[in-house]
């Protein structure tokens, strides 16, 4: 099979490199750090807010939003909060939307606010439904009085780059399969909407490029990137299952993504065809 279609697996793997390389893992790498070192410090002082949960989630990207409510749950295992906001909160990092969805991909063919506005509405009115529904009861945390030492923090950092030089690692190794997918099934299927739309779901990176070089109206092509902006492929669940450490159910996590990607939908086609 590997010598019959050495092409495409070849160019998934060279596409996966570069696409990991250049594209994802300098701007992950950084944000994994700022995410174990964020966690670590809410644990630290026992913070216990689930906005601080969304706003991180929203601010640090893929696959942090699910990581952070994994590490949430495990140290309240009790509560459901975390595993019910975990699909809704792990979406693309701002850096991600608007330096490569926006300008690379839509190529500024509708406005920066519109676009913010349809990706970020969709996950904040999720986000208070859940916390509503789900939100923990106050407890009677004493928080920690010791200050926070320069070793305390010292020792904070090495563990996250420990954490994220192996985590990073693991993502790329996904990264660089479903590359490798992609390019079999399009292969497979050339010129063929059912492998496209295949293509298109297995992993956002890939499929943004696809929906960018496919012959779509203005208005579909905005709506097809937003879904996926959403969803985040398959790609994505196995990502977020390779962090989570079983902290997170993935069964809900996608039932989670597909209310998001419904509520995204609605939002979107407001906006675009009644606003």
């Amino acid at each position: 099979m590997l010598s019959v279609l050495s092409v495409p697996v070849c160019q998934g793997v060279i596409s996966g490199l570069y696409l990991f390389g250049l594209k994802v893992f300098p701007g992950l790498f950084i944000s994994f750090i700022i995410t174990n070192i964020l966690v670590r410090l809410i644990e630290y002082k026992k913070i216990n807010n689930p906005l601080i949960l969304v706003a991180a989630g929203l601010m640090t990207g893929f696959p942090n939003g699910a990581y952070i409510c994994a590490w949430y749950h495990k140290n309240n295992p009790e509560s459901r909060l975390a595993d019910m906001l975990a699909g809704i909160i792990n979406i693309p990092s701002p850096a991600f939307l608007i330096s490569y969805v926006y300008i690379n991909i839509l190529e500024k063919c509708i406005d920066i606010y519109t676009f913010l506005i349809i990706t970020y509405l969709p996950v904040i009115i999720c986000s208070f439904v859940v916390i509503a529904l789900y939100k923990d009861k106050a407890r009677d945390n004493v928080k920690s009085v010791n200050k926070m030492s320069k070793g305390l923090m010292i020792r904070f950092f090495e563990k996250a780059v420990d954490s994220s030089i192996n985590t990073a690692l693991k993502l790329g190794a996904y990264i660089i399969l479903f590359s490798v997918i992609v390019n079999i099934v399009i292969y497979l299927i050339p010129d063929n909407m059912a492998g496209l739309v295949v293509a298109y779901l297995l992993e956002i990176s890939n499929g943004l490029a696809i929906i960018k070089n496919s012959d779509l109206a203005a208005d579909v092509f905005i709506l097809m990137t937003v879904l996926l902006d959403a969803f985040g492929g398959v790609c994505i669940i196995m990502q977020t299952r390779c962090v989570c450490n079983n902290y997170i159910s993935i069964k809900k996590y996608i039932y989670q993504k597909l209310v998001l990607c419904i509520v995204t939908l609605i939002t979107a086609m407001l906006l675009i065809y009644v606003l």
